[in-house]
């Protein structure tokens, strides 16, 4: 077998071009001053009692690994139609987000918020979720 040259054969390397394009520096003729006034500023920190029965008020100690498992976002397409049980109501729908205080759920092509600590058990499948 007999090699065949190429038919096309560049013997030069590759030329890129680069555009310089400088970035305007804005000037500023203004002058600013600042104001160096002093105001005591008190903070009120809530007590650590009150502290403690915020944080059991917002989330059940239960369900938060659950919904932090369940944020993944393929599980949030493997669980669907998933169920949160309330103190109110049910609602079915599919996760769409987690914050730290709310869960928001799409029913129905609509976006709704549920309260972490508003929640007492999520199903699926009519039992209830566990890890």
């Amino acid at each position: 077998m007999s090699q065949k040259k190429p038919l096309l054969f560049v013997n030069s390397p590759v030329i890129r071009k680069h555009v310089y394009k400088p970035l305007p520096e804005e000037e500023s003729t203004s002058i600013f001053e600042i104001e160096h006034t002093r105001e005591e500023v008190h903070l009120q920190q809530p007590s650590i009692d009150d502290m403690s029965i915020e944080e059991d008020m917002l989330t059940n100690p239960q369900i938060q690994p659950i919904l932090y498992y369940l944020d993944h976002p393929f599980r949030k397409e493997l669980y669907q139609p998933i169920e949160v049980i309330t103190k109110d109501q049910v609602i079915k729908g599919k996760i769409h987000e987690l914050d730290s205080s709310l869960l928001w759920m799409m029913k129905d092509h609509e976006l709704i918020s549920i309260a972490l600590g508003e929640i007492t058990d999520i199903k699926w499948k009519q039992q209830s979720f566990t890890i």
